[in-house]
């Protein structure tokens, strides 16, 4: 068996000590090795889990103070929802025993899984419904609350479970099966499968689409958007969300919680390989913060807090896909180019009249597309394979793997999105009335406002 130590620095009687107890197997100062990574996990899943605290203070904060007890009760309800949805179903066509490329089967309701492997199903269900999560921001303001419950239980049981089996299960995308399993790419054994270690695509690009496609049928909120006379959308307005103080405590929350997200996907009580991603999970947001500031400064001529919080969400996002797998330095360059990338694509959002409250669609769908493929542009052989990859054959080819991987991926969200989101609208479960919308939807849903106090219950 292998034992974890705790310390370090032993005198020469400490370590003859400390090799008589190993040699007991059963001493209080030593951990199993297999326990460990299971605590480790946990651990990490925990801090995954408290991200939502960190969604619902940035959601609340970027929407109107008529909207707050709303966003914050899909967020609740997202958690709740995705853990039932995920246990009697989406785990088991996730990670389920049986099954192929494409799908799994079985362990539904951890029905063959014992108490050693709990832990896993933990803290996949943290990942499950962050991608699930990043879809309530979007649609904020207007949706249906029980459509949106029913978004949130096909995310959780459906959309997502899938993606994840192909890059993380034995799917057809994953770096952990044989190459000949992989149609499409080479079938050296050399080769690693798409390459998405924490989740730009997996999770952040799942949940960015389907955030947008829901956004695009829905339509804007009222007043979003200049009214033409041809009745068609022109420039946007401004709607900015009333408190900056928690859509601000929202993001730290988040990066916080990020280290847990990355770190963790070590899946593996691996201080080394954590340590690094820690390092690059720091620097890609910082240079992505550092960048929208800037940008915000000399071409829009102020210090924009709302964009410079977004930079780092993107600079998150960016650096999750290839954390472990670049050189620290890199970590700069994927965030700088990352921030860039969620600018340009909330501009590109703007122009085509989508309106997401949260930028959720810029920040976590086009900028985790961006996460994928920086993996192909800046890994390197060596780190590939001290993350447990196989390696690359060329950044060619891992590039190429990582663009079939994102158009996989992009399909089948947008196709199954489009499914889901136009058929509660011609259901009536999607948009809420103009009137209700005009009222808010905590008077009108939840019996009552987020503040007592006047001036605030009427932004």
């Amino acid at each position: 068996m292998t034992f974890v130590v705790a310390g370090e620095n032993f005198t020469t009687a400490q370590t003859e000590l400390l090799q008589e107890m190993v040699a007991a197997e059963g001493s209080a100062n030593f951990v199993p090795k297999d326990q460990a990574d299971q605590i480790w996990i946990l651990i990490a899943g925990f801090l995954v889990f408290f991200m939502h605290a960190g969604f619902s203070m940035l959601e609340a904060g970027s929407v109107r103070a008529k909207n707050a007890v709303n966003i914050m009760f899909k967020n609740v309800m997202t958690l709740c929802i995705g853990a039932v949805s995920y246990f009697l179903i989406g785990w088991g066509l996730a990670y389920g025993p049986n099954g192929g490329g494409f799908i799994a089967s079985g362990d539904f309701a951890l029905t063959e899984t014992d108490n050693t492997g709990n832990h896993g199903w933990f803290f996949q269900f943290a990942f499950c419904a962050t991608a699930a999560t990043i879809v309530s921001g979007a649609l904020a303001g207007r949706v249906v609350l029980g459509g949106y419950f029913i978004v949130a239980c096909v995310m959780t049981i459906w959309i997502y479970p899938i993606v994840s089996h192909w890059v993380w299960g034995n799917g057809f995308l994953s770096a952990f099966v044989d190459p000949s399993d992989r149609p499409g790419f080479l079938g050296s054994t050399d080769a690693s499968g798409f390459v998405d270690y924490a989740g730009s695509g997996v999770v952040h690009m799942t949940g960015g689409v389907a955030a947008l496609v829901g956004a695009k049928i829905l339509g804007p909120r009222l007043g979003r958007f200049q009214k033409l006379e041809s009745g068609a959308y022109g420039e946007p307005l401004p709607m900015p969300g009333h408190s900056m103080t928690l859509s601000t405590l929202g993001v730290f929350i988040l990066w916080v919680g990020w280290y847990g997200f990355n770190c963790g996907s070590t899946l593996a009580f691996d201080g080394p390989i954590a340590s690094k991603v820690a390092v690059t999970t720091t620097l890609s947001p910082a240079t992505a913060a550092l960048t929208g500031m800037l940008f915000g400064k000399f071409v829009k001529g102020h210090w924009d807090l709302v964009n410079t919080l977004n930079c780092i969400l993107a600079g998150l996002v960016s650096i999750t896909a290839p954390c472990s797998v670049v050189a620290d330095g890199y970590a700069i360059l994927i965030g700088f180019f990352g921030a860039f990338v969620y600018m340009g694509g909330s501009a590109l959002v703007l122009k085509l009249h989508i309106d997401d409250p949260l930028d959720a669609g810029a920040v976590h769908g086009i900028t985790g597309i961006w996460g994928c493929l920086a993996v192909g542009l800046f890994a390197d052989d060596a780190s590939l394979q001290d993350a447990g990859f196989a390696g690359m054959t060329s950044k060619g080819t891992q590039f190429g793997i990582q663009v079939v991987g994102v158009l996989c991926i992009f399909s089948w969200v947008v196709a199954n999105s489009l499914v889901l989101f136009l058929t509660l609208k011609v259901l009536g479960l999607l948009r809420v009335s103009a009137d209700v919308e005009e009222a808010g939807l905590d008077a009108s849903e939840h019996g009552g406002a987020a503040y007592e106090l006047d001036e605030v219950t009427k932004a």
